[in-house]
Formats: C-alpha cells, structure tokens, sequence
C-alpha cells in the first residue's frame, strides 16, 4: 500500500491536435516531441521537436523552437533553431533569431531580425502536402 512506486514515463511521443480554429500553447509551457496541427497555431512557450502544422504558425517574442518547422504560413518573434518549410510566406520580425535554412515562395525580414541559414526559394504551395510526422534533424552532438 506504501511501498515504492515505479518510476513513471510520463514524457508525450506525439501530440496530434485536430482543432479547427487556433492551438495555444502559452508561455511557460513545454513540449518535446512531434507536435502535428491541423488548424492555426500560436506558440508562447517552448517546443523541443518537429512542428507540422497545416494553418499558419505565430512564434511569439517568448516562444522558442528547437525542431525543423512546416507550415502554410510563419509568422517568428522568437526563436527558432531548425529548418522551416513554408508553403506561402514567413515574415521574421524584428527581435526574431532564426538559426536554420528557409525553404518559402515569399520572404520578409524586419530590422533586427537575426537570421543564420540560407534561403531556398520554391514555388508557391510547394510544401503543402504536411506530412503527419517530420523527421528528426540529426545535430553533430548526436554521434
């Protein structure tokens, strides 16, 4: 009855949202895993994994990504470190870091915005078919 407990996993794989309208997660808020959206969504808080998400994405001035990206539409205040694959257009804003290469149709980059990649152009809705599970960017720290 008191014993000892097992040491429970309790570390989410997987998030898949089937929500029409828009997905939050605030700030303050971890996630690590594949996050997977078929609606729009606004991130606050962190993610530690791969975002694919068929509406648009807003990282917000705290959000934090740390994971490859693709979307319809981008909209960066925060951080992102990985690729992102946009269908229509991303627009970085100023006070945005963005470190991982651009793969889009249409590009805008405020002053003050950092970014550290390269830019690939592609034609317009060139990634829209989002697959359900994008695969992990492997980093030199992983060998």
């Amino acid at each position: 009855m008191f014993g000892k407990r097992k040491s429970e996993d309790y570390s989410v794989k997987e998030v898949n949202v089937s929500v029409d309208g828009l997905t939050t997660i605030a700030q303050g808020t971890i996630v690590t895993g594949v996050l997977t959206v078929e609606g729009n969504i606004r991130l606050d808080g962190t993610v530690e994994g791969n975002i694919s998400c068929k509406g648009k994405i807003v990282v917000g001035p705290q959000g934090k990504v740390k994971g490859d990206i693709i979307c319809e539409a981008a909209i960066l205040h925060g951080m992102l470190q990985g690729d992102i694959r946009v269908a229509e257009a991303l627009v970085m804003k100023s006070g945005c870091i963005m470190n991982g290469d651009v793969y889009t149709c249409k590009l805008e980059i405020e002053p003050q915005a950092r970014f550290n990649g390269t830019c690939n152009t592609t034609e317009k809705n060139e990634p829209a078919e989002v697959p359900a599970v994008v695969p992990e960017k492997k980093t030199p720290d992983d060998r």
